[in-house]
């Protein structure tokens, strides 16, 4: 895709909040009055601010270019299991508003979704300000559509549900771990950077930034269902999926229900969460059955991520995820180096990264790539 230069400024500002001209002229190429031009005329239009460094250095102020606060108003929304959650944001990314709506198993389905997505859009107070909306789930996104055997969508199409109340909005729609993976790039940086979202379901995403124009560096990964070569059936269709053996449901499964199916405790979750909020915390208490209990999960994530690692060969391995502790993240990571000479330590976030906020940043860049500058 050939960009011209003011597309490439907001994409700058968007990825690294901010910028000095001098920063902006050497990535360009131009000179000090192309540059002022180009910095002009987004101004006018209200895309940009130009603020003066606090700098106490001797001679000119540099100035720095930031996206406008007012005029880049967005929207993230992460559709998860559990509940529905969105937040908006400003131009400079600091969070406006929040709302949650919580998902039982009745509120699953293209129909209830859609009618949980429009009412929780309706929440937002100043609508009309929004330019971009992105959205995040669990599942297979084709373009404009989703599937998700956990969220029982088939071909969920939110771009439908969101132009009836907002028309000239742009939409994104993304896996989650895709989200989370450009949350992590944006705030915390690396080149090559692998992201491991572990809980009820396993996912992962390799974020390889060559640039920060297209979203062919992203690279899902379907982690969860590679094949481990057990006889248990998922709730994919296939057999034998990592899931079944090294999920959440896998370790509560070992912990306090031997009869229960995979299938039944995703469409049944919500009655769960009592036992898997022990289970993710019985490390502090009895550390040994903890061990026990996790030993098979962390065997076959060790063996996938050391496989994947060297394929991939990423700078960082983020581990996030409501499934995760500190705990489990330094146990896996033992695991690793005990089987490999595995050079790359873990990084763990567990539930701090914001998925709404990489869904956000995501619709921004659609909306600057379709923009007429």
């Amino acid at each position: 895709m050939k960009l011209n230069n003011s597309k490439k400024i907001l994409l700058n500002l968007l990825f690294k909040n901010e910028a000095y001209r001098n920063q902006l002229q050497k990535s360009l190429k131009v000179t000090p009055s192309t540059l002022s031009y180009i910095l002009d005329n987004l101004k006018k239009k209200g895309y940009i601010t130009v603020l003066k460094s606090e700098s106490e250095t001797v001679g000119r102020p540099k100035h720095i270019i930031k996206m406008d606060k007012n005029f880049w108003k967005s929207i993230g929304i992460r559709i998860g299991r559990e509940s529905v959650n969105l937040t908006v944001f400003n131009g400079y990314f600091e969070e406006e508003e929040k709302i949650s709506i919580k998902l039982t198993k009745n509120d699953i389905g293209n129909e209830n979704i859609s009618k949980i997505l429009e009412k929780i859009i309706k929440k937002v107070s100043s609508l009309d300000k929004i330019k971009a909306i992105g959205i995040a789930l669990s599942g297979n996104i084709d373009k404009d559509k989703a599937n998700s055997k956990i969220l029982k969508l088939e071909n969920f199409n939110p771009h439908y549900i969101i132009k009836k109340l907002l028309p000239n909005t742009i939409v994104s729609l993304l896996n989650d771990v895709e989200a989370i993976a450009t949350e992590e790039f944006v705030k915390h940086g690396g080149k090559k950077i692998l992201v491991i979202n572990y809980g009820t379901g396993i996912g992962a995403c390799f974020y390889e930034s060559r640039g920060i124009y297209e979203k062919s560096e992203r690279k899902i990964i379907e982690l969860g269902h590679f094949y481990v070569g057990t006889n248990e059936k998922c709730y994919c269709g296939a057999t034998g999926c990592l899931e079944t053996i090294a999920s959440d449901y896998a370790n509560l499964k070992r912990y306090k229900f031997s009869n229960l199916k995979i299938e039944d405790f995703i469409l049944n979750e919500e009655l769960y969460n009592n036992d898997l909020d022990e289970l993710r915390n019985l490390h502090k208490t009895y550390e040994k059955k903890a061990q026990e209990i996790y030993n098979e999960s962390f065997k076959y994530l060790a063996i996938f991520l050391t496989n994947i690692f060297k394929l991939f060969n990423p700078e960082k391995i983020i581990l996030s995820g409501e499934g995760v502790t500190k705990w489990f993240s330094n146990e896996l990571e033992r695991k690793i180096h005990s089987i490999s000479n595995f050079p790359v330590s873990i990084t763990y976030r567990g539930l701090k990264n914001n998925i709404e906020f990489g869904a956000a940043v995501d619709a921004l860049r659609e909306y600057i790539l379709r923009s007429n500058l």
